[in-house]
């Protein structure tokens, strides 16, 4: 995941939370669709896996700060993720 496409993340994400000033949580898999018309994604795969990869990946490389919005709910075996207000 290139850096330009974690701006577009953060755009889409500010944006979708100042169009809905009474969600301050949702799931990450919520957003594919905001994300495909942002051209992201090309299309959504197994209900949410490109961004929820893209969450991993940064995760792993300690580097979620990137995307401040971004909130893992960790479970023992998976985690949820999720976007959150700021």
């Amino acid at each position: 995941m290139n850096i330009q496409n974690i701006g577009k993340i953060n755009q889409v994400v500010d944006e979708y939370f100042s169009n809905n000033p009474n969600v301050d949580k949702v799931l990450a898999k919520d957003l594919m669709p905001l994300f495909i018309e942002a051209g992201i994604f090309t299309q959504d795969q197994r209900n949410g896996l490109p961004i929820r990869q893209v969450l991993r990946e940064l995760d792993s490389e300690n580097k979620l700060d990137l995307l401040p919005c971004a909130y893992p709910e960790r479970k023992k075996v998976n985690t949820n993720w999720y976007f959150v207000r700021k």
